[in-house]
């Protein structure tokens, strides 16, 4: 059936426009149009740069708001810049609007670029240029072309280590057995913990090993300069070792088990290249086979930042914050932290995960009946690289309690929202925390504001805990809440939309005193109009004129703890 185009008057112009200029310029390919390609032209012209073949331009289903696309043999792939391993040439060109009204210059657009790009081609010079400068995507391509021997699968590998390793290193390597994947990782004594962290059964994995060498950035990196055997990768890691057949030593010096991933990664910059070492079956050929494989970095660097101001998340790493309840509003301000780069993170929260929290909180269904903070702790040390997570599922007192055996934190948050855990921390803020700066958060009934309390330096928030007065925006009737048919229960309505908009709020702050700004004792609110309170209840009453407006838009507030201070 043919393939119906979106818009079919551009296709139609274009289509004239192609055989006005008669055969000579252009063949039209019927049995080619399949799929989304609505179009197909080959070309005419004998091009010497393609061996004499000729490239096909295609318009696809939703052309012009997709550029035309022109297709070569697929040989051509590594052997020149910008084609893709199926043959599609690269060229760079995105559509615009105006192609609506003016497809066959469109199309005009590409075939210039077409030309431009044979004629770079020329120039042996250029050519290796443009494969260095965008290394990452043809070492991709190379490897996706590199098929292992058939008793192994091709895979990929993850890797999880410092890039500015020194000298040639060797790291731990594991993969599954029957899987596609493998990875090596310097970040912890076992690379059998972070595969478990991934969701890998131990009984799948096999052990190796690799070696990991900084490739200098002046050295270029092309298909030209890859080395493609076993022979051409030890002169490489011998010249980057200082060492002679270092490569082969290593390799020959262990007895590898049956299928055992090896491997060797060349960092550079912030680019992996790698290879799996492979054992040889042809008779009387000791050196393995050698094997392109494509790098994922995993490392917390590269995850967190990829690479961009690395001394900011270096700083961040070394950072310990405790937070005090894991709830709708804990939880995310925990995972927001955790990947923006804090260290180590401590959460403290007594409670189990209930089924009629699912709609609010970090956790899921899968997570019922399991205490908070270890279920929290174990959901985001799985997922952030790096993060150090401890759980205490007891209450903040009793974290109090033994917090003289560990070091002291960074940053205390306070996500409980309760006011006995408020004043304790401030009592024992000096005594305990070494006056380590206190972040306290709550919300009020249906997110109608949430507020940051941070209380830093020498001040103090009073014991008579004023903040129902002082920082709340209203005074809100008691049978506010959904009441339940339990002692003291119910619950105030409002959705994880809302708790996220809070945590949002509460994470800004904390990296804000963790990062080293200018962040004094004071109060930060984010508040929701005077028409939402009013909408959550009728009895509400103001310490503070909420603004004016229609919806759920907020401003934030900013008051200074001393101004407070004299409103009580």
């Amino acid at each position: 059936m043919p393939v119906q185009p979106l818009f079919p008057d551009s296709i139609d112009e274009v289509t004239h426009w192609f055989d006005a200029k008669g055969p000579g310029m252009a063949a039209r390919c019927p049995a080619q149009e399949v799929g989304t390609k609505c179009r197909v032209w080959r070309l005419m012209a004998a091009i010497p740069e393609l061996d004499g073949s000729s490239p096909s331009l295609v318009l696809k289903q939703d052309f012009p708001l997709s550029a035309a696309r022109l297709e070569v043999d697929s040989k051509f792939c590594l052997r020149y810049p910008h084609i893709e391993i199926d043959g599609h040439f690269c060229h760079g060109i995105l559509p615009s609007l105006d192609d609506l009204t003016a497809p066959v210059e469109a199309v005009g657009r590409v075939l210039v670029r077409l030309n431009e790009f044979l004629s770079c081609c020329q120039s042996p010079g250029w050519v290796e240029a443009e494969f260095h400068r965008e290394r990452k995507d043809y070492w991709s391509r190379y490897a996706a072309k590199s098929k292992a021997p058939q008793a192994y699968r091709t895979i990929e590998l993850l890797l999880d280590v410092d890039i500015n390793v020194d000298g040639v290193q060797e790291v731990g390597a594991v993969a599954l057995a029957n899987g596609g994947k493998a990875l090596a990782t310097s970040s912890c004594a076992e690379p059998e913990k972070l595969a478990r962290s991934r969701g890998w059964a131990v009984g799948t994995i096999v052990r190796g090993a690799a070696l990991v060498a900084q490739l200098p950035l002046v050295e270029r990196w092309t298909p030209s300069t890859w080395p493609k055997s076993f022979q051409e990768l030890n002169d490489l890691i011998s010249q980057l070792s200082d060492t002679p057949r270092y490569l082969s030593s290593w390799y020959s010096s262990r007895r590898w088990p049956n299928k055992a991933p090896v491997f060797v990664a060349l960092i550079q910059g912030t680019v992996v290249f790698g290879w799996r070492l492979l054992p040889s079956h042809v008779a009387r050929m000791n050196s393995p086979v050698l094997v392109p494989v494509e790098v994922t970095r995993i490392d917390r660097q590269w995850s967190l930042s990829r690479d961009h101001q690395s001394d900011k998340l270096k700083s961040l790493t070394s950072k310990k914050v405790v937070v005090f309840g894991c709830g709708s509003l804990g939880s995310p301000v925990i995972e927001l932290l955790a990947r923006a780069g804090v260290g180590t993170i401590e959460v403290v929260d007594p409670e189990t995960f209930d089924s009629e929290n699912v709609a609010r909180h970090l956790l899921g269904a899968s997570s019922v009946g399991e205490r908070k903070a270890t279920a929290v702790c174990g959901r985001v040390e799985s997922s952030v690289p790096g993060v150090q997570m401890h759980s205490f599922p007891e209450s903040a007192m009793q974290w109090f309690s033994k917090a003289s055996q560990r070091s002291a934190p960074d940053l205390v948050i306070d996500c409980t929202g309760e006011e006995m855990v408020r004043v304790a921390t401030s009592r024992l803020r000096r005594s305990i925390l070494k006056l380590a700066p206190v972040l306290m958060a709550w919300m009020e009934p249906s997110c109608a504001a949430a507020h940051t309390l941070l209380v830093a330096g020498e001040d103090e928030w009073p014991t008579s805990d004023p903040a129902e007065t002082a920082v709340n925006i209203a005074r809100w009737p008691d049978d506010l809440q959904v009441q339940l048919p339990g002692c003291g229960q119910g619950f105030h309505s409002y959705g994880m939309a809302d708790t996220w908009r809070a945590a949002g709020l509460v994470a800004e702050r904390a990296l804000a005193v963790l990062n080293g700004a200018s962040t004094p004792s004071g109060i930060c609110s984010m508040v929701r109009n005077r028409a939402y309170f009013e909408q959550t209840s009728t009895l509400v009453e103001f310490n503070l004129d909420p603004p004016s407006g229609s919806g759920t838009e907020s401003v934030t507030i900013v008051r200074e703890l001393p101004k407070v201070h004299r409103e009580i």
